[in-house]
């Protein structure tokens, strides 16, 4: 998998949230994105940006762990915090110091990661910005989880990505007792979402705090 350099999934991404315009190069397995600090700032009208209301499942939080093939590649956030794995033939597309984003190949499915800077917020507050971002609706409950020492919320939604049906899964994830907030987005076009859900999931299950 390529060390930081992207450019992007498509074109545009409705507002403009993420970006994909063509492909990175291909690099080594281990990325570790550190920056100062002072670069992990996002706007604060994101707060402001239009939420999407979840419904919670009432199920105790559940714990979350993925058994990662051996030769997917880890990813480190920029701060340092945050650790998910993905298959290592995927090709970085995007980088930037608060976002990260990887594709398949044949760009059937990809992988967006966003560092959030306002650490007021609650973890299902996270998750509504983030289906906003994508004017994404979901599909179902948004459950409970905890995996060492951060927890937030997952759930699955349906949207459109420059004219296509996806589905995706999104994670919310708030560091229990510190200030890192982290969203975590796995996707595909609806019509493979049943062939590419288990790899989108190991994806995403994979997410954890250092």
């Amino acid at each position: 998998m390529t060390s930081h350099s992207f450019k992007a999934l498509f074109t545009l991404l409705l507002i403009a949230a993420f970006i994909f315009a063509g492909c990175g190069k291909k690099e080594d397995k281990k990325t570790d994105t550190k920056t100062d600090s002072k670069t992990q700032t996002t706007d604060k009208k994101t707060d402001d940006k239009k939420k999407k209301e979840i419904k919670k499942s009432d199920a105790p939080k559940k714990e979350i762990k993925s058994d990662v093939p051996a030769d997917w590649t880890e990813l480190v956030s920029k701060d340092g915090k945050f650790k998910f794995s993905a298959p290592s033939n995927w090709v970085i597309s995007d980088d930037s110091p608060t976002k990260f984003t990887a594709l398949s190949e044949d760009k059937s499915m990809g992988v967006t990661f966003v560092i959030f800077a306002n650490d007021k917020i609650t973890s299902d507050e996270l998750l509504e910005l983030a289906l906003g971002d994508f004017d994404f609706d979901p599909s179902g409950e948004a459950f409970a989880y905890t995996e060492g020492n951060m927890e937030g919320y997952i759930t699955v939604a349906r949207g459109k990505m420059d004219g296509t049906d996806m589905m995706m899964y999104v994670m919310s994830a708030v560091e229990n007792g510190g200030k890192g907030n982290y969203i975590l987005y796995t996707y595909t076009p609806t019509a493979n979402f049943d062939k590419n859900s288990p790899t989108l999931e190991k994806i995403l299950y994979s997410g954890k705090l250092n």
